[in-house]
């Protein structure tokens, strides 16, 4: 049964009042609120409106998408005053008609303010313009327009040609018929270096605003306790860690933690790495072997949900053989997807990850069969305070 008007508003004005003032002591309670002004939204809107959100909304993507490439978030950001419009088109190069048409759009949908200036038209940047200007979030417009929307575009009819089946062929899914390719979209994307860094700087800021899995992780009492102390001693290997912010964060976290800390990549995306001085870095594959033995930590952080259940036991038993069964684990962060009332985040996530590479976010019973079919058991499922974060899966060798 959805919520009625009344109640929506009751718990936002409960809410409401329960705010500090701090943003890092209300974090929790803003989410809530987010989620319960959608809600009211929703349940304010008629059919019309219904339509209007679900088939219009990608056009303001668009818009985003060409302010960026006309670099006016931050032209506007920098501006000590509004700018007209005359200005801002010698600024961007684009022709002051179109332009116009652009930020009439971004100005409907609060992405720039829109100001009367003695008649004349003028913008001025908004919190939402503030978004663009942070080059890992830019990137993230970048990404998902160019490579991923187009997969998006291509699933329902892939999905009917397949009789609806559910994807698990890492070589067959909606993005390589939208990206007319036989390539498996991670050697796709390694061969084309824009999108490459795009992608790689989007995942550098894919938890700006967001919670950490230490927040809630008992790292000190389930990693430090116990944790060997000497020049062999490795702490935290984390697999796939791209731009190894993880390991970065960690460290500077707790700085007690003994051992080394190591990120492993492919060799491109090692390549020119600039870590924290105590931070290693080693090229790896990881379906091969992995060569750091009796760690005691091996972390991967949504990696699995870019694999089936077959690729993900190649992984998982590359890491399995390498633990010392008494002293190591595996964190797993990653959305752990509940059977209803998930967030439209991980929804989202899930049919991205079932276009682009046949494959999933899992459920609590998907993760457990999947840990236990390559030797490993789950000791712990932490999860975070709000519903919106990823999980930390805790688990050990069987």
């Amino acid at each position: 049964m959805e919520p009625d008007t009344a109640s929506l508003l009751g718990q936002i004005d409960s809410l409401g009042k329960t705010l500090s003032g701090d943003p890092e002591q209300d974090c929790t309670t803003r989410k809530q609120l987010r989620i319960a002004a959608r809600n009211l939204t929703r349940a304010l809107e008629e059919p019309g409106d219904v339509i209007e959100r679900v088939c219009w909304q990608f056009l303001e993507t668009v818009s985003i998408r060409i302010a960026i490439n006309l670099n006016m978030f931050n032209i506007l950001v920098k501006s000590v005053r509004p700018l007209k419009l005359l200005e801002l088109a010698t600024a961007t190069g684009a022709d002051p008609v179109l332009l116009a048409r652009i930020l009439r759009s971004l100005g409907s949908i609060g992405a720039v303010a829109e100001i009367n200036e003695n008649g004349e038209e003028a913008y001025a940047p908004t919190k939402m313009s503030k978004t663009f200007v942070i080059p890992a979030l830019a990137a993230g417009v970048e990404i998902m327009f160019d490579v991923f929307s187009p997969n998006w575009n291509a699933l329902p009819a892939y999905l009917a040609a397949k009789n609806y089946e559910n994807p698990t062929d890492v070589m067959d899914t909606a993005f390589h018929v939208a990206h007319h390719t036989t390539d498996h979209f991670m050697k796709f994307l390694a061969a084309k270096p824009d999108p490459r860094k795009a992608f790689q700087l989007y995942m550098t800021g894919f938890d700006e605003g967001r919670g950490s899995w230490m927040d809630f992780f008992p790292v000190k009492e389930n990693l430090g306790i116990g944790a060997r102390d000497d020049e062999a001693a490795i702490m935290f290997v984390d697999i796939g860690g791209g731009m190894g912010h993880e390991a970065v964060a960690l460290k500077k976290r707790f700085p007690d933690l003994p051992g080394r800390f190591v990120v492993q990549d492919l060799p491109q995306v090692i390549a020119g790495l600039n870590l924290d001085a105590e931070v290693e870095s080693m090229a790896h594959d990881f379906f091969t072997l992995q060569p750091l033995q009796g760690a005691r930590v091996y972390y991967v952080r949504n990696v699995l949900h870019n694999w089936n259940d077959a690729l993900c036991h190649q992984i998982l038993k590359h890491i399995r053989a390498a633990m010392d069964p008494l002293y190591s684990k595996v964190l797993i962060n990653q959305w752990v997807v509940p059977t209803q009332h998930a967030t439209s985040f991980m929804t989202h996530m899930d049919l991205n990850m079932m276009a682009t590479l046949s494959a999933m976010e899992r459920t609590e019973s998907q993760m457990h069969a999947l840990l236990e079919g390559a030797g490993l058991k789950i000791a712990h499922i932490w999860k975070p305070a709000d519903v919106e974060n990823e999980c930390t899966i805790e688990a050990v060798a069987c």
